[in-house]
């Protein structure tokens, strides 16, 4: 007869799978510099990170059209349409 396993030792078996703390301190993250190296100027193109989220509800036939185009310059759809819209607000000053 199978005996039943018995965690009287207050032992949880998933923490046998968990790193430690000092395990993941000693990996230092990657980090995007905060500041321009010694002698480069900051350029105001690449200073303002992608970070507003916008649902935008479309025609599907216009979403097909987008997604073709995206597929043909080997962008995203997302891609595609933030290059659209600067084009669209470049021309418009």
């Amino acid at each position: 007869m199978p005996t039943r396993k018995t965690f009287s030792e207050n032992l949880n078996p998933a923490l046998k799978f968990i790193s430690t703390p000092e395990a993941a301190e000693t990996e230092e993250p990657k980090r995007k510099p905060t500041s321009t190296p010694a002698g480069y100027k900051p350029n105001p193109l690449y200073i303002e990170t992608k970070s507003r989220r916008v649902q935008l509800v479309m025609q599907p036939s216009l979403y097909t059209k987008l997604k073709h185009r995206a597929d043909s310059e080997g962008e995203s759809v997302n891609e595609t349409l933030h290059a659209i819209l600067e084009k669209a607000f470049r021309e418009e000053q």
